[in-house]
């Protein structure tokens, strides 16, 4: 019995093996950032960015703000937050991301925002899991919940990047991802229209919760692709507590060091 369970799973790796040797024929592997397609840059990486370019997008944050995870020197205070949020009426618990939304990072999160396949938005969530995992896992969230979008939004785009990110998360987390429970509520102006000053405003209000008591006591790993001001996580950290969410942690792919 265990000799023919070792036998099918032998067999089963191989097919495995043959299957993803063709697709790489008919499909040839080549890099989302740099479009290099060699074998030596792929070696020992898993997704779709080579070896380089997975350590240009996973940067090395030695400092960082605790409060709404911007980058700061290592003489920066932030006991009380950081100058990017300190006087900002931040709801959430703390931040997590991949890095500042510069350089490749940027390149990358916009390219795969815009693209008609969610494939891009999934690597970079998976890059954000494999060199994020340990912050992430020491949150130990018990539900994973995207960022909604408008239903206007829904009609021009193919996927919510939130969507795809936060499945990401909560597979590697091994909790449930629940794109349902947190809705919009009304219309808001696109944020980037919106001045930085007034972004929270444009915010107030504009989110709804499906079955409170399923969140009631829970700590909930909010996702988003991008993060600015902080004001639209902010607001539905905000309203998920107020249906009892016992802690908000926000993790995104990218974080926006200015109003841009």
């Amino acid at each position: 019995m265990v000799q023919t369970s070792s036998r099918s799973l032998a067999a089963g790796k191989a097919l495995e093996s043959i299957y993803r040797a063709a697709l790489d024929f008919v499909f040839p592997w080549t890099c989302h950032l740099c479009s290099c397609s060699d074998e030596l840059s792929r070696r020992g990486t898993a997704g779709n960015f080579c070896a380089d370019c997975q350590r240009r997008l996973a940067q090395d944050i030695p400092y960082s703000c605790g409060r709404c995870g911007a980058a700061l020197g290592p003489y920066s205070s932030a006991t009380h937050g950081c100058i990017h949020c300190r006087s900002k009426p931040i709801r959430f618990d703390s931040l997590t991301c991949l890095g500042m939304y510069n350089d490749a990072l940027r390149k990358a999160v916009l390219s795969a925002k815009w693209s008609y396949s969610s494939a891009g938005t999934a690597s970079l969530a998976d890059l954000l899991f494999q060199f994020r995992h340990e912050e992430l896992r020491n949150y130990d969230a018990d539900l994973v919940i995207p960022v909604p979008q408008s239903w206007a939004v829904r009609l021009r785009r193919r996927f919510n990047p939130a969507s795809v990110i936060a499945a990401v998360l909560a597979t590697g987390l091994g909790v449930r991802a629940d794109e349902h429970i947190l809705r919009r509520r009304r219309m808001t102006r696109p944020q980037k229209r919106v001045s930085v000053q007034r972004r929270f405003d444009n915010q107030k209000n504009s989110f709804g919760v499906r079955d409170g008591h399923v969140v009631h006591g829970k700590r909930v790993l909010l996702v988003d692709d991008v993060v600015t001001t902080g004001a639209t996580c902010s607001e539905a950290a905000r309203t998920l507590k107020q249906h009892g969410v016992k802690s908000c942690r926000v993790a995104v792919l990218a974080r926006v060091l200015d109003g841009r």
